[in-house]
C-alpha cells in the first residue's frame, strides 16, 4: 500500500521499484493501480525501470506513451522522478568509489548507501551485516548478522573471521558494513587477516588506514581485538601439544588451537568439525561438519563413528573438535569406541 496524497516521493519510489524487482527475482508478476487515476499508476511505475533496468524517465515515460497513447502521464511526478533518477546517479558513482577492498576478497561500503546494485556490480556473495535489526539484502547470496551492541566479542570476531574464510574457499566475496559507523566495520575486518592471514592487529590497522584514511578505527575494538590474537597466538603454540590421541586413530585438540601447521603435524586426514561454522582447513583432506546445537543424535552418533571407522580403515587418522567445548568433542568420541 502507497499512501495517494504522498505517493510522488524518493522514498516511495524506492518502495515501489525494490518491491518489483524482488517479486520478479521470485519468478512472480506485479500489478500496480491508483484510486485516483490509472495515469498515476503508470508514472509510478517508472522507478523500476529506471532503477533496475536503467532506463530514463523519458525513455521509460515514451514506452508506457506508446503502449498506453491515451492515458496522459502525471508531469508532477515525472518532474520529481527526473530528480530522484539524478540523485540516483550520483548515489551509483559515489558507490563505487566507495567499496574498497581492504584485504584480498574482504570488502568495506557505508551501510547508508549500500545498494542491491552496487552489490551486484562488485561481485559480492557474503554480506556481514552489523546493525540492530537484520535488513534484507537480496542481491546477497548470504546475510551473516552481527548485533551492534553486542559486535566486539570474541564470539563475534571468530563468526566474521571464519565467514569470510569461508567465502573465499568458496571464490567469493565478502562486504562489511556497520550501522553506526564505516570506522567500526573496518576495525571488525581484522578479525579475518588476524585468524586466517597471521597478521597482527597493529599492521592490519595501518593498512586500512592507509587505503582509508578519513575512517577512524574503532579504538575499543583494537583493544579487544589485541587481547583476542593473543589468546589465539597463545592456544595454537599449546595447541601443537595438546593434540592427543584418546582411541588407536582418533585424536581431540581444542578448537581454538587446532591449525592448518597443527593437522599437518599430527599427520591429521580427517576433521570432524563440531561447530555453527564449517571450519576453513586446507590440510585435512576431509572436514566434516558436525551442526553444533543438533550434535547429540543418533544419526550424528552414526556418521562420526562411520567417518572415523573409514578413515582408520583408508590408513588415516581423524582429529574431532567442537567450538563449545572440547569435553563434549571427547564425548562425541565415544560412538567410534562403541561402535567399532
Amino acid at each position: 500500500h502507497i499512501e495517494l496524497d504522498e505517493a510522488a516521493t524518493e522514498e516511495n519510489f524506492n518502495k515501489i521499484a525494490d518491491k518489483v524487482s524482488n517479486t520478479r527475482k521470485e519468478g512472480g508478476n506485479t500489478l500496480i493501480r491508483c484510486v485516483e487515476s490509472t495515469e498515476l499508476a503508470a508514472t509510478l511505475a517508472i522507478p523500476y525501470a529506471v532503477k533496475y533496468e536503467g532506463i530514463s524517465v523519458n525513455d521509460a515515460a515514451k514506452s508506457i506513451s506508446q503502449q498506453k497513447p491515451g492515458a496522459e502521464l502525471d508531469h508532477e511526478t515525472l518532474i520529481k522522478l527526473s530528480v530522484w533518477e539524478r540523485n540516483l546517479e550520483e548515489e551509483s558513482i559515489a558507490m563505487k568509489e566507495e567499496v574498497t577492498e581492504i584485504f584480498p576478497g574482504l570488502n568495506l561500503a557505508s551501510f547508508h548507501t549500500l545498494s542491491e546494485s552496487s552489490i551486484v556490480d562488485h561481485g559480492i556473495d557474503t554480506v556481514i551485516e552489523v546493525s540492530h535489526e537484520l535488513i534484507d539484502i537480496p542481491a546477497a547470496n548470504t546475510v551473516l548478522h552481527i548485533e551492534l551492541d553486542e559486535a566486539a566479542t570474541e564470539d563475534n570476531f571468530n563468526k566474521i573471521a571464519d565467514k569470510v574464510a569461508n567465502t573465499k574457499k568458496e571464490g567469493g566475496q565478502t562486504l562489511i558494513c556497520c550501522e553506526e559507523s564505516t570506522g567500526l566495520a573496518a576495525t571488525l575486518a581484522i578479525a579475518y587477516v588476524v585468524k586466517y592471514e597471521g597478521n597482527s592487529v597493529n599492521d592490519a590497522a595501518k593498512s586500512i588506514s592507509q587505503q582509508k584514511p578519513q575512517e577512524e578505527l574503532d579504538q575499543d575494538t583494537l583493544i579487544k581485538l589485541s587481547a583476542w590474537e593473543m589468546k589465539i597466538k597463545e592456544e595454537r603454540i599449546a595447541g601443537i601439544e595438546e593434540v592427543t590421541e584418546i582411541f588407536p586413530g582418533l585424536h581431540l585438540a581444542s578448537f581454538l588451537t587446532l591449525s592448518d601447521n597443527c593437522i599437518s603435524k599430527h599427520g591429521i586426514d580427517t576433521v570432524i568439525d563440531v561447530s555453527n561454522e564449517v571450519l576453513d582447513l586446507p590440510a585435512a583432506n576431509t572436514v566434516m561438519h558436525i551442526k553444533l546445537d543438533e550434535a547429540a543424535t543418533e544419526d550424528n552418533f552414526n556418521i562420526i563413528a562411520d567417518k572415523i571407522a573409514n578413515t582408520w580403515k583408508d590408513g588415516g587418522k581423524t582429529l574431532i573438535c567442537c567450538e563449545e567445548s572440547t569435553g563434549l568433542a571427547a564425548t562425541l568420541a565415544i560412538a567410534y569406541a562403541v561402535k567399532y
